[in-house]
């Protein structure tokens, strides 16, 4: 399902990757717990090496989801490193025949101990240390997202941000009990290796919400007026760009009519790259004039327009029996949290006050 779903295609890609090592790890846990390495001596040890991989792809899955402008790089190998020296490290004995892996594996004494040496040790906190820089990387790239979306759903992505802080606290957890049955203690040490099992349905969980996304990652409304106080970041942020004043001033005028005759903004979901479309211009040249000329990002831009389209809507006297929150789900906001603090934030007041003032004003 994953595999054949037309968007999201790079993020459903690395986690169908992810199940299918979840799942083929899990494997070999059952074989270790029912002793099965003694039947197929060559299983063993892998189950030291597959974990290796669950913090890149974790991390890779982050910045998939969380990246508009996510592309696949070379310098992204290096998180497979540790999986890479671990392969080496495992190599020799990987190499081993049969006879001998049995010979070891029948010493239970000596496999317990080496089941909790120092790979598997530093493996826990590599696991720690990848959803942490997970963790990082979706906070980074909040602000990104906002030049590229209008949906605030869209830019916070809750359930991923849901899902790293939960596979965090079981890596945490996965530390406490490893230590827990290393050292024998009671009750704690029992739980390991069960604990893996909220792993599985944290999986299914963000691969069901990756499967329901509807947005892949591919008034007359006043003009947004620009901020001088935000004017020096942005033309720090394109010194280096060729586009010119001119071409520039050009695309602000025809953004500014776009938004007035066809009010794109009512589509709950408008996304900087349809608006692009719409104007046949390219993304970045899109964001940089909104940056520049209007001295917001994408996401303030669109609301703005939003907002005004809900004063005029709200203020209309054959739209009175309408609840404010239809009307602003009308205009374009997805809902209430976001058109509530949008409002508040550009006009200083809260929604029903401001009708209410206004309406009390048109009577008089």
């Amino acid at each position: 399902m994953l595999l054949r779903k037309p968007s999201n295609q790079v993020a459903n890609r690395i986690l169908a990757a992810l199940i299918l090592v979840l799942m083929s790890h899990l494997s070999l846990i059952c074989l270790d717990v029912k002793d099965m390495f003694l039947v197929y001596p060559h299983f063993s040890r892998l189950s030291w090496l597959l974990p290796l991989l669950y913090g890149p792809l974790i991390l890779l899955l982050t910045q998939s989801i969380t990246d508009p402008d996510f592309r696949l790089h070379r310098r992204q190998w290096l998180s497979i490193l540790p999986f890479a020296v671990y392969f080496f490290v495992l190599l020799p004995y990987f190499a081993l025949p049969a006879t001998d892996k049995l010979a070891y594996l029948s010493d239970s004494r000596l496999v317990a101990q080496q089941d909790f040496g120092w790979m598997n040790t530093l493996t826990n906190y590599l696991h720690v240390g990848f959803v942490v820089g997970a963790l990082m990387t979706f906070y980074r790239n909040l602000r990104k997202r906002t030049d590229h979306f209008s949906n605030s759903e869209l830019i916070d992505v809750l359930w991923l941000k849901e899902f790293l802080w939960i596979v965090l606290s079981v890596m945490l957890f996965s530390v406490v009990t490893f230590y827990a049955r290393k050292y024998r203690i009671a009750y704690l040490g029992s739980i390991y290796p069960a604990h893996f099992l909220l792993v599985v349905v944290l999986v299914y969980w963000i691969a069901f919400k990756l499967l329901h996304e509807k947005t892949a990652l591919t008034p007359a409304p006043a003009p947004p007026q620009a901020h001088p106080a935000h004017e020096a970041e942005p033309a720090i942020k394109y010194a280096k760009s060729s586009l010119t004043d001119a071409l520039s001033d050009d695309i602000a005028r025809r953004i500014t009519t776009l938004m007035h005759s066809e009010k794109p903004y009512l589509d709950n979901n408008l996304t900087l790259v349809e608006l692009a479309a719409r104007l046949d211009i390219p993304r970045h040249q899109l964001s940089q004039v909104i940056n520049t000329a209007f001295g917001v990002n994408f996401f303030e831009f669109v609301n703005q327009y939003r907002l005004q389209e809900f004063k005029i809507q709200a203020l209309d006297p054959s739209n009175q029996h309408l609840s404010l929150l239809g009307i602003a789900l009308e205009c374009g906001f997805n809902s209430k949290a976001t058109f509530n603090q949008a409002f508040k934030k550009l006009e200083g007041t809260t929604p029903s006050d401001f009708v209410r003032k206004n309406r009390e004003s048109v009577l008089k």
